[in-house]
């Protein structure tokens, strides 16, 4: 099969490898379409240490089942399935729990060498399938994970209405949040982000309003929106040390941060903007295999607007491997780049 294989930095060649050999357990799936992840884009770089060559990316896919292990129950060949990408021991007390994303033994597909679905071909166990819904495209059900993300930032609170909220990053998943979070009814929704061109896409997309540090001091800004009273929730859907810091400094005294971002590792931030406001914040991680399946009944439900919006171009895997440089050197021209492949 072709397989978009990563070398190390900058090197993704296109090569011929075997087709995986399913387990018992297993599923071999024929992948229809996979997302270019911006995580991908900066595992391309070599930045991360996440990814290990060689290795085959992809982590946000559909596909259709082709042939099943001996023990495998619920599919057979033929059905169109949309699997959760994060695997775990299934036995810990976090599994127990349901916060299978917080297995100190759990794998990502497509992550350090466990290959994705950059490739015709991905092997899966069963337990991490879900039914594509009817009338769902394959395109539509491949952004099911990044709004498996923001479905887990939304639910860590349920008191959103009537509230102010201000995301900090208008990329693919500050965007699927801020459509993720509409239907719980926030009074104002404000976008904040250092480019002209996503708060645009972001105001297109439902946004109230947007905010841009570059223009005027983004307090300021915020104060003016808010009529002074300053924001309710921020949700950081960057990760760097000025964003998380803006999402402090945004809130009203007692106000609410949920950090979603995870570019930098350590950063400074000024205690005394948390303790002496009594502010609280907020890490979600990932998502649990439960909340993927309810992020994928809300989009097939039809309660988040336009999730397809997002799909900025398709292009087949002989063209992936120069759409990563593209999503580098133009960030502003794409959200959610994705890989299809025939039928």
């Amino acid at each position: 099969m072709k397989a978009l294989c990563y070398m190390g930095p900058k090197d993704l060649a296109l090569r011929d490898v075997a087709i995986p050999e399913p387990g018992p357990l297993d599923v071999l799936i024929k992948v229809r379409a996979v997302g270019i992840c911006g995580s991908d884009v900066h595992g391309w770089l070599g930045i991360t240490g996440r990814r290990i060559p060689p290795v085959i990316m992809g982590h946000e896919f559909s596909g259709v089942v082709a042939q099943v292990g001996s023990a495998v129950t619920r599919f057979a060949p033929g059905d169109a399935v949309i699997p959760q990408p994060i695997n775990a021991c299934g036995e810990c007390e976090y599994c127990r729990a349901g916060k299978n994303q917080l297995c100190s033994k759990r794998t990502l597909l497509g992550v350090m060498d466990i290959n994705g679905a950059m490739a015709e071909y991905v092997s899966v166990p069963e337990h991490l399938l879900y039914r594509k819904p009817d009338g769902f495209s394959f395109e539509t059900a491949a952004l099911t994970e990044p709004f498996a993300v923001a479905y887990t930032a939304v639910r860590k609170r349920d008191d959103w209405e009537g509230k102010t909220v201000m995301i900090i990053g208008s990329g693919t998943i500050g965007l699927c949040i801020l459509k993720m979070l509409r239907p719980y009814k926030p009074a104002k929704i404000l976008m904040c982000d250092l480019s002209d061109v996503r708060l645009e896409t972001a105001l297109r997309m439902g946004a109230d309003a947007v905010v841009n540090p570059r223009r005027e001091d983004y307090l300021m800004q915020i104060s003016r929106l808010t009529d002074g009273r300053m924001l309710d929730f921020t949700i950081e859907a960057v990760g760097v040390e000025a964003t998380v810091n803006q999402s402090i400094r945004a809130l009203r005294p007692g106000g609410i941060s949920v950090w979603v971002g995870v570019s930098q590792q350590e950063m400074t931030i000024n205690m005394h903007d948390v303790v002496t406001k009594d502010r609280t914040i907020i890490g979600s991680m990932n998502y649990s295999h439960l909340d993927f399946g309810e992020a994928l009944r809300l989009l097939a439900a039809g309660k988040v607007d336009r999730p397809e919006e997002l799909i900025t171009k398709t292009v087949p895997l002989e063209q992936a491997a120069e759409m990563f440089t593209q999503l580098h050197d133009n960030p502003d021209g794409y959200l959610k780049v994705l890989i299809t492949f025939p039928e």
